[in-house]
């Protein structure tokens, strides 16, 4: 049987079993690596533990958290003490509180088959390595602004994806800098939901990011419903905008759109009975999936 030790894990604080092979110390289930283990050189043990407690507030977190991702994604991690500058200073490390958020999506994303799926997140109050945060408050107060954007839903320990949140967090797991699309459709809930369910997933898959603009949710959202529109079409690589039902705000965003240079992609459902301007040229659609196909072969 293989000889293991009791020690606590210099990273998250939590007494664990430790295992000594080829030159490092194997430290296993901690915080930092729930479920899987995570090695630390045998000569860099002492230099982390005399590193001054100001140092090892700032930067332990962050060492967990790196830890915890990496094994997350399936990466051995070997940590040693000669890396630790690198890894601070690497982009991987996210700083922004929204960038922190983003993790934790990623993370949802990973460990659930789908939206709406509960998660229970076990160790709640040691887990704010999920978000690279130095304590619980900074966990929980990325938590709740993911919650109120509408991104997550959350019971106590218990987190699930919304719709939008996972066509984020699948935004963001491709491992490519996706262009941001803005969308603009002000159909049905149920018209929205197959929307998101075929053609989003399409457009990530294209190379894009594509947001939701919903003109009936501007007011939830305190925002002025033109200038916040106007802000986001000025930041974006596409607009797709459905003219089934347009109002007059809907052509004054799509024609700023285009003074800025922005590539705007009309459509209209087969059934629509709206009068379009003279000119005017929408992709017809019948229903979402038909719409997916007949995008894709626009943007390709």
């Amino acid at each position: 049987m293989e000889h293991m030790e009791s020690k606590r894990c210099l990273f998250c604080d939590e007494l664990v079993q430790v295992k000594k092979k080829g030159g490092s110390e194997w430290y296993f289930g901690c915080i930092c690596a729930p479920g899987g283990a995570y090695g630390l050189r045998e000569d860099s043990v002492e230099p982390f533990r005399q590193l001054s407690y100001t140092e090892k507030r700032s930067t332990f977190p962050l060492l967990s958290a790196y830890i915890r991702e990496q094994n997350d994604n399936e990466e051995a991690i070997v940590l040693d003490f000669e890396d630790r500058g690198s890894i601070l200073q690497s982009p991987q490390i996210p700083v922004t509180s929204e960038d922190k958020g983003i993790r934790l999506l990623r993370y949802l994303h990973r460990h659930t088959s789908g939206p709406n799926e509960p998660l229970i997140i076990n160790h709640f109050a040691q887990s704010y390595n999920l978000t690279y945060s130095p304590n619980l408050q900074e966990f929980v107060y990325i938590t709740e602004k993911l919650k109120e954007e509408g991104f997550i839903e959350r019971i106590g320990t218990t987190l699930k994806l919304t719709e939008k949140g996972w066509l984020e967090a699948a935004a963001h797991a491709t491992g490519k800098v996706l262009k941001q699309c803005l969308v603009i459709y002000s159909g049905p809930d149920d018209e929205v939901r197959e929307w998101m369910d075929s053609v989003f997933p399409r457009l990530i898959q294209l190379g894009y990011a594509p947001k939701l603009y919903e003109e009936d949710r501007s007011a939830k959202l305190e925002m002025k419903p033109i200038e916040s529109v106007l802000q986001c079409v000025s930041r974006v690589k596409l607009v797709i905008a459905d003219v089934s039902e347009a109002t007059n705000d809907l052509w004054l965003r799509i024609g700023y759109a285009l003074g800025s240079e922005v590539p705007v992609i009309m459509t209209c459902k087969a059934s629509s009975e709206q009068q379009l301007p003279t000119g005017i040229r929408p992709i017809h659609y019948a229903d979402a999936d038909e719409l997916t196909g007949l995008l894709q072969k626009q943007l390709c």
